[in-house]
């Protein structure tokens, strides 16, 4: 713990980089998820709707504490890093999958070679267990299964919205059956929150090894979720293209931690010293902190890029 906190006292502009990009990738996350949460409510009663979120902000609470404890068991772990990567990078996939044409199956395509390919990586060279590796790829064999599976049901005619349809979600109609509409729904918003949660602890860790940072980052989305989400949907609403540079820089994070690999196997090379070392970090800070506000400039004083969709 000494050591995080004389690594964080050492390089303070650094630290407060990277907790400024947290705050900004943690709050636009949050939006986004407010938003698919938002949209699992609307079916319901109007005085039940707020009810319901409620239950879903506490939810997010939980699951966002428990990621803390999950981000400190991710850095104990170098192999959940590039899985971690991958997943990121499906996220961008699927928000793009539309808008540049390759649709449902070739998300599910890019998702099947994406994941072969890692597995195949990651192998035992004394820093995995054996059991834990051969899980490793039993898990992913039937993810990979899963996906196959999905790609022969897919039907290309009908167009996905992004809105959650509970009326094909099967854990929505197994509890609806029992305890009715409202706790069902309920129990749905908690489910995506535990997935929210998984998302921004996994951004949180590509930016910084240091699980102090880390933990404030996922602090700040807890916070995020309840005082600065509105300001940001404003924000995307005046500046409609920070939605597409928050996937932008979600990818970046996906790729950094998708080179973990090459980094743990190639520890010498001169790149992998470069990804470990401030420089690549306070770069990659620069990076993201452009992404979201060189736009934002230029669409004021020049709207370039255009502030509506």
């Amino acid at each position: 713990m000494d050591q995080l906190v004389s690594q964080i006292m050492e390089n303070p502009n650094a630290s407060l980089m990277v907790i400024l990009n947290l705050i900004i990738i943690e709050s636009l996350l949050s939006v986004d998820n407010a938003a698919v949460l938002a949209t699992m409510v609307m079916d319901l009663p109007e005085n039940q709707r707020e009810k319901a979120l409620k239950f879903g902000i506490w939810g997010a609470y939980l699951f966002r504490g428990l990621a803390m404890i999950f981000a400190a068991f991710l850095l104990g772990f170098w192999w959940l890093k590039p899985l971690g990567g991958v997943y990121l990078l499906w996220l961008v996939v699927d928000q793009f999958k539309d808008k540049l044409g390759y649709r449902d199956r070739g998300a599910i395509i890019f998702k099947v070679l994406s994941l072969i390919g890692i597995l195949l990586f990651i192998k035992n060279d004394g820093t995995i267990h054996e059991i834990a590796l051969w899980c490793l790829r039993g898990i992913g064999s039937i993810i990979i299964a899963y996906f196959i599976y999905a790609f022969t049901r897919i039907s290309e005619d009908k167009m996905d919205d992004g809105e959650i349809n509970k009326s094909n979600n099967a854990v929505y109609q197994f509890f609806y059956k029992k305890i009715g509409t409202f706790w069902s729904t309920v129990i749905l918003v908690e489910i995506m929150d535990m997935a929210f949660s998984i998302d921004n602890v996994f951004a949180a860790v590509a930016f910084t090894p240091n699980i102090i940072l880390v933990c404030i980052g996922v602090f700040i989305g807890i916070l995020a979720m309840r005082f600065i989400a509105q300001w940001f949907v404003t924000l995307m609403e005046k500046f409609a293209f920070l939605e597409t540079a928050a996937f932008v820089v979600i990818a970046i994070l996906g790729l950094k931690l998708l080179l973990s690999v090459y980094e743990h196997f190639e520890p010498k090379s001169e790149f992998s010293q470069f990804l470990g070392s401030h420089a690549a970090d306070i770069g990659i800070s620069v990076l993201t902190v452009s992404i979201f506000f060189v736009p934002i400039m230029t669409s004021a004083l020049f709207n370039f890029p255009s502030k509506k969709k």
